[in-house]
């Protein structure tokens, strides 16, 4: 009797899961196809046979962040307020940062993530979107600035270890009360 073959979106799964341990654990770089097979318990070229590469299983990993952020947009871009879209956006990332936690482990700071979102249209289509509901209609240096350190310590906050013992409504209510003074207009210095 032949034994019962895995549906392949389960085989699909088991290779994401093993694919997210390892790059938390090694960084995608440091991670091999054959590693993947290993954590999995099969050969390389059943991993092969589910991804044609390490990168391809890699934008599968991250690819519903990007979908939920995606979400997100097309709701916050339905509204009539410039701040009502911005605070929609905000708490959308804030909230899909900390529901994907695991992944920002992977995500922040990895330059081989980094250079696979840098060269994907769909993402940067997304990202786009983003910061031009976050730093509104008429940005300037600061509102930029203001951006990226929003878009950085969300990512940090979520990935660093010694917040590890943080659980996630807690996390979720600081992030998006740091958020708001971040990204509060800024204030023109008194002239003396």
């Amino acid at each position: 009797m032949a034994k019962p073959v895995a549906p392949r979106g389960l085989a699909r799964e088991r290779v994401l899961d093993a694919a997210v341990a390892l790059f938390a654990e090694h960084g995608v770089h440091g991670t091999s196809l054959q590693m993947i097979a290993d954590r999995v318990g099969v050969s390389k070229a059943a991993v092969y046979y589910q991804f044609h590469s390490k990168e391809g299983i890699a934008m599968e990993v991250i690819r519903p962040s990007v979908e939920d952020i995606a979400r997100v947009i097309k709701i916050a871009e339905a509204l009539p307020d410039p701040q009502q879209r911005r605070a929609v956006a905000v708490s959308g990332l804030v909230e899909m940062v900390v529901r994907h936690r695991r992944l920002a482990v992977m995500f922040y700071g990895d330059p081989a993530i980094d250079a696979l979102v840098a060269s994907d249209p769909e993402f940067n289509a997304v990202a786009d979107r983003l910061r031009e509901l976050v730093e509104g209609p008429d940005r300037n240096d600061v509102d930029r600035i203001a951006f990226s350190v929003f878009c950085s310590g969300v990512g940090r906050a979520a990935a660093d270890p010694e917040l590890a013992d943080i659980d996630d409504a807690d996390l979720h209510r600081a992030l998006l009360e740091l958020s708001g003074r971040i990204l509060s207009p800024a204030v023109a210095p008194s002239q003396p």
